[in-house]
C-alpha cells in the first residue's frame, strides 16, 4: 500500500506519480514557500540587531529600525536601500502626504498674512 505524501505549505496530496523529492504541490506553494523562508531570513536579522542595539544601548540604531510614520519595528533597510526609512510602500505614501500638506498650509499661511498687512511669523 503506497503512503501518501502532502504538501509542506497547504497539506493537500501530491500527484500519485510524482517523485520523491516533490515538496509541493504546486508552482504557487513552492512561492509561499520561498516568501516564508525570506521572512524568517528577516525576522532573525531583525531580531540580532534589536539585541545589539538593546545591548549597546544604542538609541540612533533603535530609531532606524523603528518606522517614523506607524511606529513598527522593522528592518526596512534590510534587504532594500541603505537609507530606507519606512517600512512600506503605504507609509512612505503617508509620510509625503503630511509633508505636502503641512507645505500647502504654511503657504496658505504666508498668503494669508500678506493680504492682512501682518508680517509672516508675527502675531498681530
Amino acid at each position: 500500500m503506497a503512503r501518501w505524501r502532502h504538501c509542506h505549505v497547504c497539506g493537500a496530496v501530491l500527484p500519485r506519480g510524482s517523485t520523491r523529492r516533490r515538496v509541493y504541490c504546486g508552482p504557487a506553494c513552492r512561492a509561499q514557500a520561498y516568501r516564508l523562508r525570506q521572512q524568517d531570513l528577516r525576522d532573525g536579522a531583525l531580531g540580532r540587531l534589536l539585541l545589539k542595539s538593546l545591548a549597546l544601548d544604542d538609541e540612533r540604531l533603535l530609531r532606524r529600525l523603528t518606522c517614523p510614520v506607524c511606529g513598527r519595528m522593522t528592518y526596512a533597510a534590510g534587504h532594500r536601500r541603505r537609507d530606507t526609512k519606512y517600512c512600506s510602500a503605504r507609509c512612505k505614501d503617508r509620510a509625503y502626504r503630511r509633508r505636502r500638506r503641512r507645505a500647502c498650509q504654511a503657504e496658505r499661511d504666508v498668503e494669508a498674512s500678506e493680504s492682512s498687512g501682518v508680517p509672516a511669523g508675527t502675531t498681530g
